[in-house]
């Protein structure tokens, strides 16, 4: 556009020189058109210029800290060079700002994960000094209060142990991005793990639907824990008279567990954190029982390594129900 003009202006000094017109008015002309040449370049420079101006003042903003600032795309086109450079450069900010938002959502929970697996190290290590202190000082009478103090440190040295390993299981769950996955029986290790719930709790009410031969692509041992925290969720957070259902059944491609207990059931302000490491609804009662939070968030961790889904269904009163829903395609049989 700005070399038009110059090209009109020089038209219109020649013409004038070729027609014989006055000098003053040549001159007058030949101003004129440059000073509209100059205006209008000014215009277009400006106007053109103005996204990258504001890339700057965006630039400026970032380096301050602020990473919510974009250029304005409605200034360019995407068709021009600094319309492509804009949205090339709103795109990479979306991204940083992601990036950063993830790392510190990571760092805000490692930080959370460390204080709550340092403040529950801290209750049975203290209890092993206690009764350590108790011992050398001499207040422990007799062999029968000797006896009893050393049973209730080894049991504190077997909750810490047991929190440990799940510490360990976790931490190992979260540097795995992919697990090795082949055939497993899912059926037997179902059964076994009702077996062995059965050895701890005789009492306790089950009803076992298991349909035979069903098999995913998974890891064993992970899926004994799996099923061993999903037994366990019940043995530590129901009376233990509560009836419990056990369902495994393969439909439409996909293999589907279920757990569900007849309890009193979580809190709805409970239920969207039930997953979280070391939430308990009830931390009260949890703890008594030996619990450590992390149960859950072993059991969502061995789902996500399977490429599996979970789904928890409870309201008060009404009890709790755990779905584990795998992928796969598996023999049917009967249900037994």
């Amino acid at each position: 556009m700005v070399t038009a003009l110059c090209a009109l202006a020089m038209a219109a000094t020649a013409a004038a020189w070729l027609f014989g017109r006055d000098p003053v008015v040549t001159v007058t002309t030949e101003l004129a058109g440059l000073f509209t040449v100059a205006t209008v370049s000014t215009v277009v420079v400006r106007r053109e210029l103005r996204p990258l101006e504001d890339a700057a003042k965006t630039a400026d903003a970032i380096a301050a800290g602020d990473l919510s600032h974009r250029i304005d795309a409605a200034l360019t086109a995407p068709t021009t060079e600094v319309g492509r450079l804009s949205h090339a450069l709103n795109a990479m900010l979306d991204e940083i700002e992601a990036a950063l938002s993830a790392r510190e959502a990571s760092e805000e929970r490692m930080r959370q994960f460390v204080a709550d697996a340092s403040h529950e190290l801290r209750t049975p290590l203290q209890s092993l000094r206690g009764y350590a202190e108790l011992y050398r000082h001499g207040a422990l009478p007799d062999k029968a209060a000797v006896d009893e103090a050393m049973d209730r440190m080894l049991s504190e040295i077997q909750r810490m142990g047991g929190l440990v390993e799940s510490l360990l299981m976790l931490a190992r769950f979260d540097e795995w991005t992919e697990a090795d996955l082949e055939p497993v029986d899912l059926s037997r290790i179902v059964v076994d793990s009702c077996r062995d719930a059965a050895a701890v709790e005789p009492e306790r009410p089950r009803t076992l639907r298991i349909q035979p031969g069903v098999t995913v692509l998974g890891d064993e041992a992970q899926l004994r824990s799996l099923m061993a925290n999903l037994l366990g969720n019940v043995r530590m957070h129901t009376p233990p008279g509560t009836p419990c259902t056990v369902d495994l059944h393969a439909t439409d491609g996909t293999v589907e567990l279920t757990v569900r207990d007849e309890g009193p059931g979580i809190p709805p302000h409970a239920v969207g954190h039930v997953f979280d490491r070391f939430y308990r609804a009830d931390k009260g009662r949890s703890r008594a029982h030996g619990g450590s939070g992390l149960g859950l968030s072993i059991v969502a961790a061995v789902t996500e390594l399977h490429h599996a889904h979970i789904r928890l269904d409870s309201s008060p009163g009404q009890g709790t129900r755990l779905t584990v829903r795998f992928p796969g395609t598996v023999p049917t049989g009967r249900l037994e």
